[in-house]
């Protein structure tokens, strides 16, 4: 709707009472931010309207529309709504004791609490954050918890776990906080979670090196504990990153989506490091690395997600013999030929296992090494 015209006007200098209360109830059905709200209401009224909220600063729109920090003018008419704070409008011209002019400021004052619990900036409490991923919460509990962390039930989110050291988690939300409307991250344990709503698809992240990252969404927010089990399934499958700017390759395996694991999150799920321990192709692949190396490893990957050596060292940036030569000794130490069909998937299925050996100490404490949903969370408050 367009703003209040001059035709509007009355002699007394306000705007015709029902198109400007118009103007506010649309800006509230649209969700306007409250700087917007502001900003097109004094521009309605041909002037300043401001607000002193219960928390944060003082915003004040002048006749212009231009919004900054400023206290009301003397003799501004107030209206004061528990809970959201003071609204003004700038009294000069106006009749005293207008009830016009106390409707508009109490409907406007409406409007403003709308958007403050719209627009609400993501409180600074772990609690709730790690609520929202507990399996175990009460819906109602969930949705008051995300209330409080600006995000609705349906609010589309990414979900991330990091294994991250040191100020690397920290570098890592930095990166991605241009692209998120709303970006939380609290530890988890030995853990990082971290929820960004909005996260646009286009975005190339980058994860600093060292980093294991892994996600699941978007998703709608209500499904955050799902969002964070197939994370940390994910997880498990997930190397530490070579680099830290993106895109990476799907063998490099830096940032893994849960929801493309399939049936290997079943492996994820059920296996414990013992058990692994148990099977004799992990064992040599063990002895593999320790006599030549990560980089054999490498090279192993890459051969059994190709089909032939030729296309494995093009993967790889190498030549077709120094890839050759390698497979010649993992072979030999293996016991099997790792270029058969049967071959390729058995030694597919070592590394996988290996991974997820490897991989088992980011989850003590747990029968499988990570419990099936989130960790144990406190309560929402």
């Amino acid at each position: 709707m367009p703003d209040a015209s001059d035709e509007d006007r009355s002699p007394r200098g306000l705007p015709g009472i029902a198109a400007l209360l118009e103007l506010i109830d649309e800006l509230a059905e649209q969700n306007a931010g409250l700087e917007l709200l502001l900003s097109r209401t004094a521009r309605a009224l041909g002037r300043a309207v401001g607000i002193r909220p219960a928390h944060g600063k003082i915003r004040a729109a002048a006749l212009d529309g231009t919004v900054s920090e400023g206290e009301p003018p003397p003799g501004a008419v107030t209206h004061d709504l528990p809970g959201v704070g003071l609204l003004w409008l700038a009294a000069a011209g106006l009749p005293p004791g207008c009830a016009d002019t106390r409707l508009l400021l109490r409907r406007l004052a409406i409007a403003a609490k709308v958007a403050l619990l719209s627009h609400a900036a993501p409180i600074a409490d772990d609690v709730p954050l790690r609520s929202v991923v507990d399996a175990r919460l009460d819906p109602a509990a969930r949705a008051h918890a995300l209330h409080r962390l600006g995000l609705q039930e349906t609010s589309l989110i990414a979900v991330f776990a990091l294994s991250a050291p040191g100020d690397s988690a920290r570098m890592f939300t930095e990166g991605i906080r241009p692209d998120a409307s709303v970006l939380l991250q609290a530890p988890m344990e030995n853990l990082h979670l971290v929820i960004a709503k909005d996260l646009t698809g286009e975005v190339s992240l980058g994860v600093p090196v060292g980093v294991r990252a892994a996600f699941a969404g978007p998703l709608p927010a209500s499904r955050a504990p799902e969002g964070w089990r197939l994370a940390r399934l994910a997880l498990r499958f997930t190397r530490p990153s070579p680099r830290p700017h993106g895109p990476y390759t799907t063998d490099e395996a830096t940032l893994v989506d849960g929801a493309q694991l399939g049936g290997y999150a079943l492996l994820a799920e059920t296996l414990t490091r013992e058990r692994i321990g148990q099977v004799p192709d992990v064992n040599r692949l063990n002895r593999l690395a320790e006599e030549h190396g990560e980089d054999m490893l490498v090279c192993l990957e890459a051969v059994a997600a190709t089909e032939s050596l030729r296309k494995a060292a093009r993967l790889l940036h190498r030549h077709h013999n120094s890839v050759a030569h390698r497979v010649e000794r993992a072979e030999r130490r293996l016991g099997f030929g790792v270029t058969e069909p049967y071959g390729r998937n058995r030694l597919f299925l070592a590394l996988v296992l290996r991974r997820l050996q490897e991989s088992g100490h980011l989850f003590p404490g747990s029968p499988a090494d990570e419990p099936d949903g989130a960790p144990p969370a406190p309560p929402a408050q």
